[in-house]
């Protein structure tokens, strides 16, 4: 028995002594790939300033990059980039606007907020090539017809900017993002000889000029339209139609300003044909909710269920307007039909108050279906089946069919 319980502890102890050295071991392969990629960083940033201390040749190109949008919602709308190849210096850069760091502290609280900070980054042209490419995202190139001292002008203003606290900027969606500022840095270059403020672009709100990328998803497109308030359906001035890179792309193509566009990768994958199901279903949704609805057993579950939903999302948008700084978000007229939905859940203790709070909110959604086209903030047509459901849940609820019925009985 004792030479027994002699063999276990060697055995435990040799065990604990194994998981001890393969702990050691791994901490030691951690320790040692932080030291790689931190002498990876500084060699890259070494490099790096190696390149921005020398002086463009007259052999130097600089280009504008627009990359199609991707699957992911912070590409849906593509990306712009400025290209300085110079084959006499072997420098072939991209430098964008479009980067933020995930390691930021409270970096999903302040991007809510609105006060993360995005910077301009730098990388090889191969880099970006090869991402877009993982990404399955089109990269085109436009060729700028610019001066010497335009191209180097461009230069020294990326480069100054990458070296000083101009980096870093706060981010707006309609107004400062990766792709104003590309235009906000050829405009200064050219010292305004490229004024974007002189394109035909007009006629738009920052809301229509969105919607083509959103539609192929019905939820994203549900979703941002509802979160978007007034200042996403202000007309936008010309130079503003800049917000969005496929306009400064199309704003240079065909100009005295830029060669015609390029296509220097071909990855987007080939668009769905056919019917698309995402739009579809929402109705069909609706339809079979509709119908538990109708029936008193089910009635009550999924009218409180749908009501929750939406007052929720009223309470949401409403809270996250008066908590946001993103402009685009301010002043939802969206609360006006979705939050009465939570006074009916409040007051669902008092039948008197109920009643009017529900004839109340059947026309404040009967009025936005018969104002549709004439409200100030565009309504979208996704909001549309939840609309119906919500109306038809009302008139349910208010016994307004049993109404309609007495009436043709009597008729009768």
């Amino acid at each position: 028995m004792l030479e027994l319980c002699r063999e276990t502890t060697e055995n435990v102890a040799k065990l604990n002594y194994s998981i001890l050295n393969y702990f050691y071991k791994f901490a030691q392969k951690i320790i040692t790939v932080k030291k790689i990629l931190y002498l990876i960083i500084i060699v890259n940033s070494l490099f790096l300033q190696s390149l921005f201390s020398q002086e463009l040749s007259q052999n130097a190109v600089v280009s504008l990059i627009t990359q199609d949008e991707g699957d992911e919602l912070y590409a849906y709308f593509g990306h712009t980039a400025l290209r300085i190849k110079d084959d006499s210096l072997g420098i072939d850069l991209a430098f964008n606007y479009g980067t933020f760091d995930f390691s930021t502290p409270n970096f999903y609280t302040k991007f809510a907020k609105g006060t993360l900070n995005y910077c301009l980054s730098v990388e090889t042209y191969e880099s970006l090539v090869f991402s877009s490419s993982h990404n399955k995202r089109t990269l085109r190139e436009q060729v700028l017809n610019l001066t010497y001292e335009e191209k180097l002008k461009t230069y020294q203003l990326l480069v100054n900017y990458y070296n000083s606290e101009a980096r870093y900027y706060r981010y707006d969606f309609f107004y400062d993002n990766c792709a104003t500022k590309i235009r906000d840095i050829i405009q200064e270059a050219t010292n305004n000889r490229i004024d974007f403020s002189k394109s035909n672009f007009k006629g738009h709100s920052y809301r229509q000029l969105i919607m083509p990328f959103l539609e192929k998803n019905y939820w994203i497109d549900f979703g941002i339209n509802f979160i978007l308030g007034l200042e996403a359906d202000k007309k936008v001035p010309p130079e503003q139609y800049m917000f969005l890179p496929v306009y400064i792309h199309d704003f240079l193509e065909g100009s005295d300003f830029a060669q015609n566009s390029q296509v220097v990768l071909d990855a987007s994958p080939a668009k769905k044909q056919g019917i698309d199901f995402g739009y579809i279903l929402p109705w069909l949704i609706v339809l079979v909710w509709g119908i538990l609805i109708y029936f008193k057993k089910t009635r009550g579950f999924f009218k409180y269920l749908l009501f929750t939903i939406f007052g929720l999302l009223g309470l949401f948008i409403l809270c996250f307007g008066l908590y946001s700084e993103h402009t685009a978000v301010l002043y939802n007229l969206n609360t006006i039909w979705s939050l009465p939905a939570l006074l009916i859940l409040i007051f669902s203790w008092s039948k008197k108050w109920l009643h009017y709070i529900k004839l109340g909110y059947l026309i404040i959604l009967l009025l936005h279906l018969i104002n549709w086209f004439w409200l100030p903030q565009q309504m979208s047509t996704t909001f549309l089946p939840w609309m119906c459901l919500l109306i038809f849940t009302l008139l349910v609820d208010l016994n307004y069919f049993k109404y309609f019925k007495k009436r043709k009985a009597t008729k009768n």
